[in-house]
């Protein structure tokens, strides 16, 4: 078969989660499928770098997504086209979508009205997609619930994490470098994601400022790591309101390379989103053998499972004691770090090629 899948919009430089996602599916797949022909649509020719056996497509309209292609240069020329951003275009073979979540639709309001109105518009394309892949069975389930689609038509293929997030030991050098670009204390508290409200950063910083205020341990920091989405002023306003500016370290985005060390030197990864359609960090985090502190809602119990600690992220004070908890225990966070690097491992960018080559195949049986 022919597979065209479209990266244009999210194989950019500074990447961000579908755009890891698009990333490592298309790496895997072209290292475990060789009976495929894979091309990829791109904005530039040479957005990041892609496994030189995988064909390139590029055109200055690719990202203007809602347009339909460019019929001449495309018709016939492929069986398949997947989508890994949502919304698909209009195409003449078989179409894959993959919806990571509808948060656009259950919690609008951490959405800009701009994607609420865009994935609004053009659910009818989503709807009318051959297959859907999603990440998660909760996500699997909203898709079916929302959009009024059937339960065969959704598979659940799971993300995976890169075998570069492991447990390390440190040289002195490693450490130095990343301590001295973003001043990191011996002790922090790591996150790890885009800045704004979905990821319940405000309830994090009082349960932190709860913790600090309990323990009186002032070489302990709170590092948040990750780009500002929007709507973040409230969060820096409240940083000012508890007087915490000197607790709290905000990196920026994070290049691929530093996120293993980062996640290594953590005394914990503490992830209170709101929703998340699946969470990659939690899941790099416990590759890194790290203690994961998460959400109880949404994903999160399915990716975390049983190795990490689940609180209510509408309650402060159960945030605030299981940071307490792994603070305070090593033991505690030593039995974590065990567990989390078991559940770790059941998650895998090749398995989620391989569930992926699935979905492309059912499509062929359904000629």
């Amino acid at each position: 078969m022919r597979i065209l899948i479209d990266g244009s919009r999210v194989l950019i430089r500074n990447k961000a989660g579908i755009g890891h996602y698009t990333y490592e599916l298309i790496k895997h797949l072209s290292m475990i499928d060789h009976g495929n022909e894979y091309t990829i649509l791109v904005s530039t020719k040479n957005p990041i770098d892609l496994p030189q056996n995988i064909r390139r497509i590029q055109s200055k309209k690719w990202n203007l997504r809602y347009i339909p292609f460019d019929v001449e240069r495309i018709k016939g020329k492929f069986h398949i086209y997947h989508e890994p951003n949502y919304i698909p275009r209009v195409f003449d073979g078989k179409i894959i979508v993959t919806i990571h979540d509808m948060s656009y639709r259950l919690y609008p309001q951490y959405h800009p009205y701009r994607r609420i109105a865009l994935l609004r518009f053009f659910e009818h394309r989503m709807r009318a997609a051959d297959k859907i892949i999603t990440v998660s069975y909760n996500a699997k389930k909203e898709i079916m619930d929302i959009l009024k689609v059937p339960e065969e038509k959704v598979s659940v293929v799971y993300n995976g994490v890169s075998k570069r997030f492991k447990p390390m030991k440190l040289s002195n050098e490693q450490k130095s470098i990343i301590t001295e670009v973003y001043n990191l204390p011996e002790q922090f508290l790591l996150y790890i994601g885009t800045i704004e409200p979905r990821k319940n950063l405000v309830r994090l910083l009082e349960a932190f400022h709860q913790v600090k205020s309990e323990l009186n341990i002032k070489e302990l920091k709170l590092v948040l790591g990750g780009a500002k989405g929007w709507l973040y002023e409230d969060i820096f306003d409240r940083i000012r309101d508890l007087k915490l500016e000197q607790d709290i370290i905000i990196t920026g985005y994070l290049p691929d390379e530093q996120l293993p060390i980062l996640y290594n030197m953590a005394l914990a990864f503490v992830y209170p989103s709101l929703y998340e359609g699946f969470g990659i960090p939690p899941l790099e985090a416990m590759a890194c053998g790290v203690p994961v502190i998460g959400s109880n809602v949404s994903s999160l119990p399915e990716i975390i499972g049983e190795a990490g600690i689940l609180i209510d992220p509408n309650e402060v004070n159960d945030l605030s004691d299981a940071i307490f908890r792994v603070v305070t225990s090593v033991e505690l966070r030593q039995s974590m770090s065990q567990r989390g690097l078991v559940q770790a491992g059941k998650f895998s960018w090749d398995d989620c090629a391989r569930g992926t080559l699935l979905v492309y195949k059912s499509c062929e049986r359904d000629e």
